[in-house]
């Protein structure tokens, strides 16, 4: 059985992108490669400029003794991360923070936004831990806005 031609075009040009396909991967991984490379010896360097075995790197988030972050800063941070996220509806839940301990409180539509909320005042800078105490329904402000022109969604 032979190959036609247009058959045997196809598998050269196939042949030819996968090499093009595997020298690209190799220098992808060679810049990753000395970019690594680049950044172990900066660490290395910022290690040995430090007295006595002290690290010029790794204490992001390590703040003054006795520092505590104002808990109305963590209650906007939480409130601005919760409104910028496009995959939580952030209009029936509560904020309230108590010595770093934040307080989830309302209604959200799915239980995914319940841990998506949970998961996103967490990162906050200063939150100790999360109290989550949202539940899965219906919202009591769906509904106020007409989601479809001249329905009324109660009616």
């Amino acid at each position: 059985m032979t190959r036609s031609t247009s058959g045997q075009a196809a598998a050269d040009e196939f042949r030819e992108v996968a090499r093009d396909a595997m020298k690209l991967g190799g220098r992808c991984v060679g810049a990753a490669r000395d970019w690594l490379g680049e950044k172990r010896e900066e660490f290395a360097a910022g290690r040995s400029a430090g007295a006595a075995g002290v690290s010029a790197h790794g204490y992001r988030g390590v703040g003054p003794r006795g520092y505590r972050r104002d808990d109305a800063r963590i209650r906007e941070d939480v409130c601005d991360v919760l409104t910028e996220n496009d995959a939580l509806d952030a209009s029936s839940i509560s904020v309230a923070v108590q010595d770093g301990v934040v307080k989830l409180s309302g209604t959200v539509p799915h239980r995914l936004m319940k841990r998506l909320a949970e998961d996103l005042s967490e990162g906050c800078p200063g939150v100790r831990d999360v109290d989550n105490s949202l539940r899965v329904g219906v919202s009591q402000t769906a509904g106020t806005g007409n989601d479809v022109p001249g329905m009324d969604p109660l009616g």
